[in-house]
């Protein structure tokens, strides 16, 4: 068994793949595997993948898949052939510093971890941040999972222990151009028994010109809102920490639905100015394919969220009044 599996997802990655391959072969630890999926690319990234491979046959293995899946897919295509002890992450975009995984991997061994997370660098905004405060680290209890739900984080940033994706199996979601990680985060911090933090930078986010993250496509945006509503209540409402979390996971649901909401009354919006007074107008002059995304929107925040908005404390300090108005009005016409 390797230490470490690291899945890459590739999609038309001609630009950045190279960089982001050779960070990852670089590692100072030895005993990794790096797994690159293709997905579906209509440049030469097969090409450059094949060509590692060739290059690096102890440490790459390659896989080529026909249909674009989107980020979420192309992982559980990767999770397929892993064969480590722990697993990361890794987005063709990025890059690594080069003792990331030796760092990760040592504290996983000395804390016994079931997660260890790392800084992370966003070149665009020139900014550093970790998602795992000291506060938050050691043994999981409710609070401390209730800061890592509300501080979100990323995949790419931490390193898992193989059971928490196969004991019991999980998947992501398929064909999700954003959000794609949030539902596996909340319950990856429900899963846990513990989680630790190398306070060092090591992840390298380059904001490349047309990732999947600034897709705004109403269609794919709303897709993404909805799966990630649904997709977060079916991984994590039945397990035994939800009720204890059950109000932060509420309020991170609310806040998609009020994204969603948005998204759909972006025109009337924008034509009307955003003000309490003109909510209604938003929805009398909203399109008719707005209507059935609002309605079905609507339905699901129903079936998912138990407590009002102005009774749950994180809604209530966390979301604009304007917003929480319009997702009322939402309510009223559509749930």
């Amino acid at each position: 068994m390797k230490k470490i599996s690291v899945i890459v997802g590739a999609y038309n990655a001609h630009s950045t793949l190279v960089r982001c391959l050779t960070s990852l072969i670089n590692q100072t630890l030895e005993d990794i595997e790096i797994i690159v999926v293709n997905d579906a690319s209509k440049d030469d990234t097969w090409e450059i993948m094949k060509r590692c491979e060739e290059q690096f046959p102890d440490k790459v293995k390659i896989v080529n898949n026909e249909v674009n899946l989107g980020c979420g897919g192309a992982r559980n295509i990767g999770l397929n052939f892993v064969e480590g002890e722990y697993i990361g992450f890794c987005d063709s975009d990025d890059y690594i510093a080069s003792n990331m995984y030796e760092l990760l991997y040592e504290k996983a061994k000395e804390k016994d971890a079931d997660i260890v997370d790392c800084g992370f660098f966003a070149e665009a905004a020139g900014a550093s941040s970790i998602s795992t405060p000291e506060s938050a680290e050691g043994e999981l209890d409710a609070e401390k999972r209730k800061t890592l739900i509300l501080l979100g984080g990323y995949l790419v940033t931490k390193l898992f222990k193989r059971e928490l994706f196969f004991d019991p199996p999980i998947k992501m979601r398929n064909y999700v151009r954003t959000l794609s990680d949030n539902d596996i985060l909340k319950y990856m911090c429900l899963r846990a028994r513990n989680i630790w933090a190398v306070r060092q930078v090591l992840y390298y986010y380059s904001d490349a010109p047309g990732s999947d993250t600034k897709i705004v496509d109403l269609d794919r945006y709303y897709g993404s809102i909805y799966g990630v509503i649904d997709g977060t209540y079916k991984l994590c409402h039945k397990l035994p920490d939800y009720e204890s979390c059950k109000e932060v996971i509420e309020y991170a649901q609310v806040n998609w639905y009020s994204y969603g909401i948005n998204r759909c009354l972006y025109d009337q919006i924008a034509k009307y100015g955003a003000d309490e007074k003109n909510i209604n107008l938003f929805f009398e002059n909203v399109g008719e394919k707005e209507k059935g995304m609002l309605e079905k929107l609507a339905k699901l925040k129903n079936r998912v969220v138990t407590c009002s908005y102005r009774e749950n404390d994180e809604i209530m300090s966390k979301i604009a009044e304007l917003d929480i108005k319009i997702m009322e009005e939402c309510d009223k016409r559509y749930g």
